[in-house]
């Protein structure tokens, strides 16, 4: 039995017109306000004004580009009230309605012209915004610009989490624990705090209440922010914060013993004088022990930031120069091969203290008290860039090289047999072969030049980012802070030394400059996620305030080189040969995990209907004869979980589906091991024609790469193999399952990291939408004929979930399945009235939107049941 189609009411509709027109007229006021502040704006600037503002990444750019300011103001106020002042007058131009409610100071900072930069973050109902912050920019004669990001559409975003924190840190422990299983890990700290998805990976997300969860180890090798959504417990993201004054401490194996060398002991080697940007010291090649090198390279460090911008020290916060510790960790093999920051103390393994790389280390601790780079996605990559950019220039201008430096000629690029722009070419032979990257031509940094013998192997670094096949566009290695960190460390390299790249002409600009310029966009206008597009204007606008302006070079002199017009124009030819202001999104093609239910293809062609076999949507609220579902326990714990029909929809989705909590519990650990598999069989079906096809609806949340599902297939009574995924004509599988230790044999709750899941290395839907803890209803069709079925034959479909020992999202929903073949409409093929979709069927949008979906698919026929 059908229910007939009930079309909207002519007032429910005519309610509808009158809604949208208001919300037209709100949206045509406000419009309107924001461009009468800006023409004021441009008036006050003597038309010189740049206004930018992308809504993908929340990003504002507001900024007097003559002599005249954005607005005159009284200069002997404290920089922060001339702030405040300017963005309660024109903050709402970039979204602002309450700057004294919405904005917390951060810091001010102090330019070598004397310019301010008053940088402030944005909070909601006094919850930290993460990653979001703008600096108003100020002169003796007024505010002179305001950019960063400022997330919008706040209001209405609850602000008081419905699970706990101690469930929130459970969460993320054993999250962190899947990846370091062996580490002793502990929560460091917990906030609660709005998270924009897409700051990052640069889609298009939502706000979020969220926990951030900071987990660490007692080692000191374990720093991973965990972002943990606040209302339905998943995880919405992830990020390894383990970045890959002169008060030294150097500790091996690790900090529980006393240091081996402290600033000034009588066992402290001496200090090496830098020398500027010349040939080294042949004498420099003779090896010194790795604890030596450390204190030295650590204080060459020091003294380069002291010496070219006053930096007294890394920490830009209230903590004095005299009072920082420069601490570094020769770790023995521990957590070996690697060197890395944690936010307290630089640490390398055997064979990585070299200059380049120790001063790469400290250069993020510059960076998390500057501009504090989220490290991941281009933020990330920028992130190692700034180490990759001061660690070389170190290297450049400290008169030493490695003992492996001897077989290459310093101040000649890598193609020519020199280290010019290669980091990491003093390290030892092993890591140097895995590890040298070339900052001049990233491109084609190949194998075929050998380092003593060892062939260096392709790293697959982009020179640029739409151009270059290398640009990296996945998840891993936080979304590439290694790989596409070549972009902005290819536009340093050259306009350093000037190059021809692209089609593009960068004149040398040299090193004092260009560090000048980078730093003072570090400093003074890049934010926690600034993307690409963001440091080309960063880098433009530092270029333009330092124009005239005294700089110091390398050893802390007057330099005789000064930023002018010429100068900024380099920069800015740099910036559109690596294509830095070029957005990757088309490029990468960030996907969610199922294409929306309402692009899928029709499943017939123009002169021809979908025929139904079988079809079932759970509309009689229990699982129908003929369904099984089965349970495999591997873990030592059962938690009751089931497939079971349920009301409540996600989304738009209405109606019953069937559903499998992805538990969020589990602990991973002996009496907390939840590993298991739930299957959901289908009866046996006759398939009546050949070229027939199974369509269903489903939605996928789970925890990525750990917990997911997959389909599977019994032909004419076989054993259940899965579905491949060529068998897929829409929404395949999105990934294949993490392995790992496997189905454990007895349920012993014996893990040992990896993915402890039944179905552990299949493929599968797994996860949620690319950058969120969400994801959204899709269809998927699998063509029978892939499987052998054809006429006569038949089949059963089984819906396999599994997950591991612990953590999970919210589970799978499967909804109207469908199998059939398309046909010449007829009576006897039973079309009939069931072209009248039931009023459970309709989708997003309560008509039009359900209706054309329906009419696509023809899944009015669904309703049909055949058991």
């Amino acid at each position: 039995m059908t229910t007939p189609f009930k079309p909207r009411s002519s007032a429910t509709l005519t309610s509808i017109l009158m809604l949208a027109g208001a919300m037209t007229t709100a949206a045509h006021a406000q419009t309107t306000a924001v461009d009468a502040l800006i023409d004021t704006l441009r008036t006050n600037a003597g038309q010189a004004l740049s206004f930018n503002t992308r809504a993908a990444d929340a990003y504002h750019l507001l900024r007097a580009t003559g002599d005249a300011p954005l607005l005159a103001d009284d200069p002997t106020l404290p920089p922060a009230s001339r702030a405040l002042n300017f963005l309660n007058q024109f903050g709402a131009a970039i979204g602002i309605t309450a700057a004294g409610s919405e904005l917390e100071l951060q810091r001010i900072s102090t330019d070598r012209a004397g310019g301010q930069h008053v940088h402030l973050n944005q909070v909601h109902a006094r919850l930290p915004v993460f990653g979001a912050r703008l600096v108003v920019h100020m002169s003796e004669n007024g505010i002179t610009g305001v950019s960063g990001v400022f997330v919008p559409e706040l209001v209405g975003l609850a602000t008081q989490a419905s699970i706990a924190e101690s469930a929130a840190e459970a969460t993320a422990l054993r999250a962190v624990a899947k990846i370091r299983p062996t580490s002793s890990l502990a929560v460091k700290s917990t906030q609660l705090m709005v998270y924009r998805a897409g700051l990052l990976d640069l889609h298009e997300g939502r706000n979020y209440l969220a926990y951030e969860v900071m987990v660490v180890s007692a080692a000191g090798d374990v720093r991973e922010r965990v972002i943990v959504d606040a209302a339905a417990g998943g995880i919405i993201n992830q990020i390894n914060e383990i970045h890959t004054i002169k008060n030294r401490e150097i500790y091996s194996p690790n900090q529980d013993i006393p240091p081996v060398i402290t600033e000034g002991a009588i066992n402290a080697p001496a200090d090496v004088a830098l020398t500027g940007d010349q040939n080294s010291d042949p004498a420099s090649r003779i090896p010194r022990n790795p604890a030596d090198n450390l204190y030295i390279f650590a204080g060459g460090t020091y003294d380069l930031y002291a010496n070219l911008f006053g930096a007294e020290g890394y920490d830009f916060t209230e903590v004095a120069p005299e009072d920082q510790v420069q601490k570094s960790v020769y770790l023995i093999n521990d957590a070996c091969p690697n060197a890395y920051w944690n936010g307290d103390s630089t640490n390398y393994c055997p064979g990585f203290d070299a200059d380049d790389v120790v001063s790469h280390e400290w250069s993020h601790a510059y960076t998390e008290y500057t501009h504090g780079l989220i490290y991941q996605y281009q933020s990330g990559a920028l992130n190692e860039s700034y180490s990759d950019i001061f660690g070389e220039t170190y290297d450049l201008v400290n008169g030493l090289e490695g003992p492996l430096g001897v077989s290459l000629i310093e101040g000649e690029y890598f193609e020519n047999g020199g280290s010019r722009w290669v980091l990491g070419e003093d390290l030892s032979e092993t890591a140097a072969g895995l590890l040298l990257r070339d900052m001049w031509d990233p491109d084609n940094f190949t194998t075929n030049v050998p380092v003593l013998g060892f062939p260096v192997f392709n790293t697959g670094s982009p020179g640029s980012v739409i151009s270059s096949p290398n640009y990296y566009c996945g998840s891993g290695d936080g979304g590439g802070v290694h790989t596409n960190s070549a972009v902005p460390n290819h536009a340093y390299a050259m306009l350093v030394d000037g190059k021809s790249f692209n089609g593009v002409d960068i004149p040398a600009i040299g090193m004092t400059r260009a560090a000048h310029i980078y730093f003072h966009a570090q400093t003074h206008y890049q934010t926690p996620t600034t993307n690409f597009a963001q440091h080309a204007d960063a880098l433009e606008q530092s270029c333009a305030d330092l124009q005239g302006v005294p700089l110091t070079d390398v050893l802390g002199n007057p330099s005789p080189d000064v930023i002018s017009e010429a100068t900024c124009a380099a920069v800015a030819a740099a910036m559109l040969a690596v294509e830095m202001r070029q957005n990757p999104r088309e490029k990468c093609g960030y996907e969610p995990l199922l294409q929306a239910e309402a692009s899928t293809p029709a499943l017939c062609s123009e002169d021809l209907v979908p025929i139904p076999d079988f079809s079932e949507t759970w509309e009689a609220g229990a699982i129908p004869a003929g369904w099984t579902v089965t349970q495999n326990i591997t873990g030592d714990t059962d938690l009751g979980i089931t497939w079971e029909v349920v009301a409540d929809l996600p989304g738009s989705h209405e109606g019953k589906a069937m559903f499998l909590e992805n538990s969020a519990g589990g602990s991973c650990a002996p009496g907390g091991d939840i590993s298991a598999s739930f299957q959901l069989d289908s009866p046996v079906i006759e398939v009546s024609k050949d070229a027939s096809h199974f369509a269903f609806s489903h939605l996928m949340q789970s925890e990525f790469a750990y917990d997911g599902g997959n389909l599977k297939f019994s032909l004419n009574g076989g054993d259940f193999e899965i579905v491949p995924a060529e068998a897929f004509r829409y929404n395949g599988y999105n990934t294949t399952m993490e392995t790992g230790s496997g189905p454990i044999p007895d349920p012993a709750g014996l893990y040992s990291g990896g993915n402890t899941s039944p179905m552990a290395g299949e493929i599968a839907w797994s996860g949620s939408d690319e950058g969120e803890s969400f994801s959204d209803w899709g269809i998927s069709i699998v063509e029978l004929d892939a499987l052998g079925a054809g006429a006569g034959d038949t089949v059963a479909f089984r819906f396999e979930f599994g997950q591991d020992g612990c953590n999970g999202n919210l589970g799978w929903y499967v909804d109207q399945l469908s199998v059939g073949h398309c046909g010449i409409a007829s009576n006897d093929e039973g079309r009939s009235d069931d072209l009248l979709p039931p009023a459970s069927t309709r989708r997003a949008g309560g008509g039009l939107g359900g209706l054309m979906l329906l009419a696509l698919l023809g899944l009015a026929l669904l309703r049909r049941r055949k058991i």
